[in-house]
């Protein structure tokens, strides 16, 4: 069985990171955001297809160094096409049931359940569903039973027909794609979902954990999702000295040293230095250093990245090299190097 990885999104609500890596490469947890989807693939699936469009030379090396165990072919498109237009354009390299993810979400579907639900059910196609307090964001579903009887997008409050979210993961028969347009930008959610309901759509809904890691909020919000979920992880090689205050759950990075107090909720790349300084609540890349009295909370920095002494970093995603200033403050910003 095949799987498709959604990956050709910009990333732009990430920025800057993700001007200088594809989404899906960016570190969660230090290991890339499509290791997490790949690894909860059941044995099944022999074959993985990453659809791409930004950066794709990033992705194919990766994966020729990588050893995910199955075969990963990278398909780059030539612009970018949608969550519908990208699996028309795979038509002549699917086959047979198969299985689709959003590349950047993380949850604990149980792949295999969802896969024999699917087949149970019949029907052209089967969405995964998480339930969420606020459906405005969201594609929401009707269901009787397990059919979907009505698809909406991003419904005003008032309109949403229940709180059931596509959660981002979808099997489906080939059949899907003879309703989607050739060669121009097409989405399931709005596009594709609504035309096939008479064709059997149906929902699963899962629980356990689920997340959107798209944006500054729900990337932290993932990792602290992953983190609990897995525990805290000290690299042998990270050095923790006897002066650090650690508070869990967090995840060290080989190479890294630490004397300052971190967490809870941080990840720390590897080679980072954080000297007596307080960081909570962030993602740091590889080789990061944040000097002695400084803060970070609620940020994601980028690799190298250089914060002053008594510098103050809050609610920012900080690019790959920057550098802050001794003594100066960082809030609620997206800088580039």
């Amino acid at each position: 069985m095949q799987a498709v990885l959604i990956a050709g999104g910009l990333g732009t609500r990430l920025r800057p990171l993700t001007l200088t890596r594809p989404k899906a490469l960016v570190p969660l947890l230090n290991r890339p955001m499509v290791l997490h989807l790949i690894e909860r693939l059941p044995e099944v699936v022999d074959e993985v297809i990453v659809a791409a469009n930004y950066l794709t030379p990033q992705l194919e090396d990766f994966f020729r160094r990588e050893d995910v165990g199955r075969p990963v072919t990278v398909v780059r498109e030539k612009r970018p096409l949608g969550t519908g237009g990208c699996l028309k354009n795979l038509e002549d390299r699917l086959s047979g049931t198969f299985l689709a993810f959003n590349g950047d979400v993380i949850s604990s579907l149980a792949v295999v359940d969802f896969l024999a639900a699917h087949r149970q059910n019949g029907g052209i196609g089967t969405i995964s569903l998480w339930e969420v307090e606020d459906p405005t964001a969201f594609g929401v579903v009707a269901l009787e039973g397990t059919r979907v009887k009505k698809f909406v997008e991003k419904p005003p409050a008032d309109e949403a027909p229940s709180r059931l979210a596509n959660a981002g993961a979808y099997a489906f028969e080939p059949e899907i794609l003879d309703v989607i347009r050739a060669k121009e930008p097409v989405s399931l959610e709005r596009d594709v979902f609504p035309k096939v309901l008479r064709k059997g759509l149906h929902g699963f809904q899962f629980t356990g954990y689920w997340a959107d890691a798209g944006t500054l909020e729900t990337f932290l919000r993932a990792t602290e999702i992953l983190l609990r979920a897995q525990g805290s992880e000290v690299n042998k090689l990270a050095r923790v000295l006897p002066s650090a205050k650690v508070v869990k759950p967090v995840a060290i990075g080989a190479d890294a040293l630490v004397e300052g107090e971190i967490g809870p909720v941080v990840t720390v790349g590897r080679g980072c230095a954080i000297a007596d300084a307080r960081v909570s609540h962030s993602v740091l890349l590889d080789g990061v250093t944040v000097d002695a009295g400084a803060s970070v909370s609620g940020s994601i920095l980028g690799e190298r990245c250089r914060i002053g002494s008594q510098a103050s970093v809050r609610n920012s995603i900080l690019g790959d090299g920057v550098s802050v200033k001794p003594g100066a403050e960082v809030v609620d910003a997206r800088v580039k190097r």
